[in-house]
């Protein structure tokens, strides 16, 4: 068991606002994640431990009767971070990733919450159904090339992994333990409470067949009260005005798809949020994280009730039809923003986890703190170039703009308060279900 350290969160003085009436901050005690020896372009990987990302999505689970509440988060692929662009043998350039645990097996982590503490334990790592691990990593080369490097933190080009998955959304059914969205496929997993594959869900085969050769662009999961499970993609019909809210019938492998409009003059110009998480409220309604860049260049974090009830299936709408479509035109979903999460206090860049507790008016909201890690250039001669910049060359020398400059990539440890994963209860004066 890996060594757990314990990061105290400090006491905001924030007034409630209007119908909140309590509010507890807790500072998640996370495993540490021990990363690799290697070199990140000419720099030493500093020693030490990264946190473990729990947070990528969050579901309630039980109440002890002592009040010990008991969630699943879930860690995405791994930690990655941003890298130079790699050449190959014909001269092409690639976008590349640094992907910091190369072995990294993604899984279902247990979060147990008491008045005095919250902490992560007993993690479900996940496998396919001959119980052989799953990785992180981008599925390996297939012959037609991939439209990213793999790289590791020696400026190795890895090859993929044979099982990938990249979760992004989480939901518990107490019939079949767990399902999880994977960005990957894109698909739907269904896992046992042992974290072994029971079933999935592809494009054409219980997902939208439009979703085919989209990885990348699911997020999020929610079980509705009648079985169905809502995910949302970000572009699935290359609108600008719209997300789109993807609800599948897991036992008749049946799926509708459904409009999300954006906001309009509220997102940085360009721009476009996307879902953090979403709970279930019943009747077709649940609540949702919708995050990204405000109009006003800050960050934006806000809580949004939404109703599938009256919205129209589009599946099977013509493209052409899609693209003139309206925020307003009848059929869309209705959506309506009720909390702006800095009006609580919150300070965390990403709120990826939402759960709703048994009585009804108590969100839980949880942080990912992206395992706590980052990536810098030291150059003195181009002191605000990013990693993406610059180019790995086959000889494994790095250029910048065709020079080779004296450039060193640092990995270090964000601050505590970027690596802390932030776990807020926030209870109402009255029933969610009633906003």
């Amino acid at each position: 068991m890996p060594d757990i350290k314990s990061v105290p969160q400090e006491e905001a003085d924030i007034r409630l606002p209007e119908g909140i009436e309590k509010i507890e901050r807790f500072a998640v005690e996370v495993p540490q994640l021990t990363l690799p020896s290697g070199t990140a372009g000419k720099a030493q990987l500093p020693e030490g431990l990264f946190p473990m990302s729990v947070g990528c999505a969050l579901a309630f689970s039980s109440e002890r009767t002592d009040g010990t509440l008991l969630f699943y988060g879930l860690t995405d692929r791994g930690p990655t971070l941003p890298a130079p662009s790699v050449r190959d043998d014909a001269g092409n350039v690639r976008p590349g990733r640094y992907f910091l645990s190369p072995m990294f097996q993604p899984r279902i982590v247990r979060i147990e919450v008491t008045p005095e503490k919250a902490r992560s334990l007993l993690p479900v790592a996940l496998a396919n159904a001959e119980a052989k691990p799953f990785s992180g990593l981008p599925a390996r080369d297939d012959g037609a090339g991939k439209p990213f490097a793999i790289l590791s933190l020696a400026n190795e080009e890895l090859s993929g992994g044979l099982r990938p998955i990249d979760p992004e959304g989480l939901a518990i059914d107490p019939d079949v333990a767990f399902w999880v969205v994977d960005r990957y496929g894109p698909a739907l997993r269904q896992f046992s409470r042992q974290g072994v594959e029971r079933e999935v869900l592809f494009p054409g085969a219980g997902l939208p067949g439009f979703l085919s050769g989209r990885p990348g662009s699911l997020r999020s999961l929610a079980r509705l009260a009648d079985g169905r499970l809502v995910t949302f993609d970000r572009n699935a019909f290359g609108l600008t005005r719209f997300l789109t809210v993807i609800a599948v019938d897991p036992k008749t492998q049946t799926s509708a798809a459904y409009l999300w409009p954006v906001e309009h003059g509220v997102w940085k110009r360009g721009t476009r949020p996307f879902i953090g998480d979403a709970a279930a409220l019943g009747d077709g309604r649940f609540l949702v994280i919708e995050q990204g860049t405000a109009r006003d260049g800050s960050r934006l974090i806000q809580l949004v009730l939404a109703d599938l009830s009256g919205a129209t299936d589009v599946s099977g709408m013509p493209p052409e039809e899609l693209q003139r479509a309206k925020r307003t035109r009848p059929g869309v979903v209705k959506r309506r923003t009720v909390l702006n999460l800095a009006d609580i206090g919150w300070t965390a860049k990403l709120a990826k986890g939402l759960a709703l507790l048994p009585d009804e008016k108590t969100l839980a909201i949880l942080s990912d703190n992206r395992y706590g890690a980052e990536i810098r250039v030291e150059n003195p001669d181009a002191p605000l170039s990013e990693p993406e910049d610059y180019v790995l060359e086959k000889d494994g020398e790095l250029t910048l703009a065709g020079t080779r400059p004296n450039a060193k990539f640092i990995v270090s440890r964000r601050s505590p308060q970027e690596s802390r994963t932030d776990l807020f209860l926030v209870t109402f004066g009255q029933p969610v279900s009633e906003f």
